[in-house]
């Protein structure tokens, strides 16, 4: 099928619907690659990021009315928010290439820091993070002090896999989403 001779009033079936979605894809990518090229825009620019969560999750009735209104999902959507996909300036752990390059969704900050950042006691944090792990939205991994930079032992979370875009969040499992 021509793509240039698309139209919604003439679509036949589902492959017809298909190739709208990927040239609008394809357009959505050229632009943002323009964008990026031109400086209108920087990769990972903080004013144009936000955390996607997909609709077919939110339509999940079960993590609707369950899920979200537990306390720790905040805790956990910090994470998401953090999830390392770029080289960043102070990285101990080393989360870039040890995680992100291997195609993991994965962030690492300290208890201290989720506390302030959250607003939360120490141990509310510690309770969210181990409540995560059992529902199995996040896996704990423990870096050794001497794999790091600084020689201290850090937690890394990780959240899900990445391969090229296509990001696979645990919580999607969990829930059914495809």
């Amino acid at each position: 099928m021509d793509r240039r001779n698309i139209n919604h009033k003439n679509l036949k079936d589902n492959s017809d619907y298909g190739a709208i979605l990927e040239m609008r894809r394809e357009r959505s990518e050229r632009r943002y690659q323009r964008q990026l090229e031109t400086g209108v825009i920087r990769d990972y620019d903080k004013s144009s990021l936000f955390v996607p969560i997909h609709f077919r999750l939110l339509d999940n009735p079960d993590f609707r009315n369950r899920y979200m209104t537990k306390k720790r999902f905040r805790t956990y959507l910090w994470l998401r928010r953090n999830v390392i996909r770029g080289l960043k300036g102070k990285d101990p752990a080393n989360v870039y290439q040890e995680y992100w390059r291997n195609g993991k969704l994965a962030v690492s900050l300290t208890q201290e820091k989720l506390s302030k950042d959250l607003n939360l006691p120490k141990s509310t944090v510690s309770d969210h993070l181990r409540q995560l792990e059992q529902d199995g939205v996040l896996k704990i991994d423990v870096v050794p002090a001497d794999e790091t930079e600084d020689g201290q032992e850090h937690r890394v979370y990780i959240l899900g896999s990445c391969l090229n875009v296509d990001e696979k969040w645990f919580i999607d499992d969990i829930f059914k989403v495809k």
